[in-house]
C-alpha cells in the first residue's frame, strides 16, 4: 500500500482553555489550520478511504487524527470540518466514553470531558472514522501479552458495536509500542497503527510499518509556518526535536498511572 504521500497530524484538545501539556488548540487557530490544509491543497481522508481506494501518487492527502476523544472534538472540531467538507479519525479510550479524563494527571484539578456515545455515533454519521486508544488508556507497553490483546480487542468491539462500522485502526497510548504490540495489534484485527513517533526507523519492522505509520502533534503555540512544515512530513526538523521533548511529559503520565491506577 503507498503511503508516502499521505501526511497524518494529530490534535488532542480543541479548547478555549490552555493546559500544561500544550495540547489544548485554540479553535480559532485550529480553524487557521483548517483552511491552511485547504489553501495547500490537500484533500482529508481516513483509514477506511485507503482500504476502499489506492491513492494516486500525485494526490496531496492528509489524515486529521484526534487521541483521546475529547468532547471539544464534537464541541469545535466537527462544526469547522462541516464547512469545508473535511473528515478526521477519531481515537477515544473506551473506559471513559462520556467520562471525564481520570486516567490523566490533572494538575489544579481541571478535567476534560471525553466524548459520548451520541457524540461519537454523530461523528460517525459525517464521516469521520472512530478508532481504538485502548480501553484504560494505559501504556501498552507496560501490560502482559494476554493483557494488551484484551484492550486491543474489547475496545475494537465496543466501538463497533457502537458505530456499527469496522474499527480498523488503532492509536497507541503515550505513542509507547514495540513490535509485540505491533504484532498483536494486527491479530486483533487492526490495518493500520498511528503514532507520534520520532527518530524512529520503522521501515525495517518485518512488514509491520504500516501499524507504526508516523503522525506530527500539533500543539498549542504552533504557527502557521511550524503547521506548514509539518504537513511536509519532515521528521528530521527542529520542530520535530521540539516535538519530542514536549512528548516526553507524558511519561509523567505513565508513572502515575503505574503508581494509584490499578484498572482490570
Amino acid at each position: 500500500m503507498q503511503l508516502k504521500n499521505v501526511v497524518i497530524i494529530n490534535y488532542h484538545k480543541i479548547s478555549l482553555r490552555a493546559d500544561i501539556g500544550l495540547t489544548a488548540r485554540h479553535p480559532d487557530d485550529f480553524k487557521t489550520d483548517l483552511q491552511l490544509v485547504k489553501d495547500l491543497g490537500f484533500k482529508t481522508i481516513t483509514f477506511y478511504d485507503l482500504l476502499n481506494s489506492q491513492p494516486s501518487p500525485t494526490e496531496k492527502l492528509v489524515i486529521i487524527t484526534f487521541d483521546d476523544g475529547y468532547k471539544s472534538v464534537a464541541e469545535y472540531a466537527l462544526p469547522l470540518m462541516k464547512d469545508l467538507n473535511f473528515k478526521g479519525v477519531v481515537y477515544i479510550p473506551t473506559a471513559f466514553i462520556g467520562k471525564t479524563n481520570d486516567w490523566d494527571v490533572q494538575f489544579g484539578g481541571k478535567k476534560y470531558w471525553h466524548l459520548d456515545e451520541k457524540d461519537l455515533q454523530d461523528l460517525a454519521a459525517h464521516g469521520f472514522e472512530i478508532g481504538s486508544h485502548g480501553v484504560w488508556h494505559r501504556s501498552l507497553k507496560g501490560l502482559s501479552a494476554s493483557e494488551c490483546f484484551d484492550e486491543l480487542v474489547q475496545s475494537k468491539q465496543t466501538i463497533e458495536s457502537l458505530v456499527s462500522k469496522p474499527v480498523v485502526s488503532v492509536s497507541y497510548p503515550f505513542s509507547q509500542f514495540n513490535p509485540k504490540i505491533l504484532g498483536l495489534s494486527r491479530k486483533a484485527g487492526y490495518q493500520f497503527g498511528v503514532s507520534s513517533i520520532y527518530y524512529k526507523n520503522v521501515a525495517s519492522l518485518d512488514g509491520l510499518s504500516v501499524m507504526a505509520l508516523r503522525r506530527f502533534n500539533v500543539y498549542r503555540m504552533d504557527s502557521v509556518e511550524v503547521l506548514k512544515k509539518k504537513l511536509k512530513g519532515d521528521f528530521n526538523c527542529l520542530f520535530a526535536y521540539r516535538d519530542w521533548l514536549i512528548q516526553r511529559g507524558s511519561k509523567a503520565t505513565v508513572f502515575w498511572q503505574k503508581i494509584f491506577k490499578k484498572e482490570n
